[in-house]
């Protein structure tokens, strides 16, 4: 696995896009520790506040794109697992969301995903999983929480992306996606 480290960028997702059209080989990270011009699904944008985790994952995968469609709910469950072991209760919010549960009982979004892929009807060139998580930021959205408010304590987030990687690894040896 290849780590491209940044400090600001405009985008993980993008850059990891730039890296896949020059080449850049499966398994390349892109972690940024501040985005300016982060987005989610349908083009919304992502706040990309300090202290949160941003990063894309470059793919070559070897499967159909048809099997696409069950990809974002993989990633979910894959990243949802990674999270509760900070001591986050996590369930995934179909598409593309992982939410807590927090002390006074609301679900707020603590995770989002963006899954997006390049190719024709028969191979896909390659795939990004790009993540971004609410670690130790100090969010006032309503709908979001951070982990380090739901856990108690501040949490390194070089920690909190190994175990991401590692758990989107493994469903990817598994066969939730290849």
């Amino acid at each position: 696995m290849k780590l491209v480290r940044l400090g600001t960028v405009g985008s993980t997702q993008a850059e990891a896009r730039r890296l896949a059209e020059a080449g850049a080989p499966d398994g390349t990270v892109v972690w940024a520790r501040r985005q300016t011009a982060g987005r989610g699904r349908l083009g919304r944008r992502w706040r990309s506040e300090p202290g949160g985790l941003y990063a894309s994952w470059l793919l070559r995968p070897k499967f159909a794109p048809e099997r696409l469609g069950a990809l974002s709910i993989a990633c979910g469950e894959a990243l949802a697992a990674a999270l509760r072991g900070f001591g986050a209760a996590t369930a995934v919010k179909p598409p593309n969301d992982v939410f807590a549960l927090c002390a006074d009982g609301k679900a707020r979004k603590l995770c989002g995903i963006l899954c997006e892929a390049s190719g024709g009807s028969k191979k896909l060139d390659w795939l990004i999983i790009g993540f971004g998580v609410n670690v130790n930021n100090t969010t006032t959205l309503k709908r979001a929480v951070s982990l380090r408010v739901v856990a108690g304590k501040r949490i390194p987030v070089e920690r909190v992306l190994r175990a991401c990687l590692s758990r989107l690894s493994s469903a990817r040896r598994a066969g939730s996606f290849l």
